[in-house]
């Protein structure tokens, strides 16, 4: 939740959802803890540093990344990345072809580090988020081994 909070003005996950999304959701909820600069600070006090949500749903080949963040003092610094590629590996272990997700239109960084990632955009929701912002869609095409 401290990560939702400090990433999102609007549109957040609430304590429900991320709830609903870990005990009843068919899908995958993952937890990257932060980089600590020494090993030692990491074991004893590990603390969350991204996560993402996603979900899986019948009739579709697709797995929806529902919800992505990183910690603002964790960004740039590949943690996203790696949690991202996780994330894909996870939906494509469970039969997935690919995975979608919607950003917001004004998010360069995040759609930077998916464009790196090889998705594209194929749609756009205009008036998507609370503030009017547009969502622009996006997917990749996963492959079982990488």
């Amino acid at each position: 939740m401290a990560i939702e909070e400090r990433s999102f003005a609007t549109d957040r996950m609430t304590q429900r959802n991320f709830r609903y999304a870990i005990r009843q959701a068919k899908g995958v909820v993952l937890v990257a803890y932060r980089q600590a600069p020494d090993v030692q600070d990491a074991q004893d006090d590990p603390q969350p540093g991204a996560y993402g949500v996603v979900g899986f749903h019948a009739g579709t080949p697709f797995a929806r990344l529902t919800s992505f963040a990183v910690a603002p003092d964790q960004r740039g610094q590949g943690l996203g990345r790696r949690l991202l590629t996780v994330l894909e590996q996870a939906a494509a272990g469970h039969g997935c072809r690919g995975m979608r997700l919607e950003v917001r239109a004004d998010n360069a960084a995040a759609i930077a580090l998916y464009t790196a990632a090889g998705y594209r955009r194929f749609a756009e929701y205009p008036d998507y988020y609370e503030d009017g912002m547009a969502a622009l869609r996006l997917e990749k095409t996963l492959t079982r081994h990488g």
